[in-house]
């Protein structure tokens, strides 16, 4: 009775402490560790080996092997620790689920009714709680267009196929065709956004999403570039150029470099060798990049392009009459 405990005492501890070290543990230093002899040792690793679910096949019994001296353990899929969640991370996660598959946003309805299922499950126990936390919060759903529009467009991104969009910017109020590529969606400050690259502007730029009035498919594909990292993208961007924005070219001399110190703006920054810089910035309108330069005084000037010179002058004379 006595080595039938000692042996089921070695066999609790093997399974764990091997399953730590994916570099193998050597036999006799585990045999010296248990206080075994090393062929007594290799049987209970023998019978380690027909450990599994009843109604399991093969994989998913437990992989216990022998090489070249190191005893090595990996654990099946139903072996291993069960995921435990708290109630309150049960609802977090049954928010995202229903919010996405109850809003018709994205194609994958089916697969995240089944991980619903399969979450609640997880849960045991905690799953009415959560339910409960789930129940009581309320998602802001998308307009039925931008939903029926963000559902085209993450199919466009994920198969990699063009696009046409009628898109309204909020400098004109008729909607023009654009083709675009799109790479990705992004949901920023409450808006949803498609970036991808415009063909009419030849860059990578940023559409509201409530701003399409319709999309077309063309029948193309296009190929993503493999350096476009979309949640870089996001994160490294404070701004957005949008797909209607000016770059505005704008010169400092030494003394506003200074100012500014390590605060520059989002954009573009060349040195020159006397310590003045010139700045190129994406902007949706002028007035806040006039007041930026106006605020340098006269040691930052814009250089182009023409309307956000006029933008300037005519900044400065409303603050004239203002003062007058």
């Amino acid at each position: 009775m006595r080595d039938v405990s000692q042996k089921l005492r070695r066999l609790l501890y093997i399974v764990p402490y091997v399953a730590k070290h994916p570099e193998g543990v050597a036999v006799e230093q585990l045999a010296k560790m248990l206080g075994a002899e090393r062929d007594e040792l290799l049987a209970d690793l023998d019978l380690l080996s027909q450990v599994g679910p009843p109604d399991g096949d093969p994989g998913e019994y437990l992989l216990v092997s022998v090489d070249e001296g190191r005893v090595f353990v990996d654990l099946a899929h139903r072996l291993t620790r069960p995921l435990r969640l708290t109630p309150a991370e049960g609802a977090a996660l049954l928010l995202g689920l229903r919010s996405l598959r109850e809003s018709g946003i994205a194609p994958f309805d089916a697969a995240m009714l089944s991980s619903e299922n399969k979450l609640l499950t997880a849960l045991g126990r905690d799953a009415s709680e959560a339910e409960s936390l789930a129940t009581s919060t309320i998602v802001a759903e998308p307009e039925a267009a931008v939903a029926s529009h963000l559902r085209e467009l993450v199919t466009a991104a994920r198969k990699n196929q063009r696009i046409e969009i009628e898109y309204a910017a909020a400098s004109r109020a008729h909607a023009e065709r654009r083709p675009i590529d799109p790479y990705g969606i992004v949901h920023h400050a409450g808006e949803w956004y498609v970036v991808g690259f415009c063909h009419k502007r030849g860059d990578v730029r940023t559409f509201r999403i409530d701003r399409i009035a319709a999309l077309h498919r063309t029948g193309e594909g296009f190929v993503r570039p493999a350096s476009f990292d979309l949640e870089a993208y996001r994160r490294d961007r404070l701004y957005v150029p949008s797909a209607d924005s000016v770059t505005v070219r704008i010169q400092l001399d030494a003394l506003a470099v200074t100012r500014i110190g390590s605060n520059w703006p989002v954009g573009e920054v060349t040195m020159q060798d006397d310590g003045s810089a010139e700045l190129l910035v994406d902007c949706d309108g002028f007035e806040w990049v006039t007041g930026w330069v106006l605020g340098l005084g006269r040691h930052a000037w814009i250089v182009g392009p023409a309307a956000a010179r006029a933008a300037t002058r005519e900044r400065i004379a409303r603050l004239r009459t203002e003062l007058a």
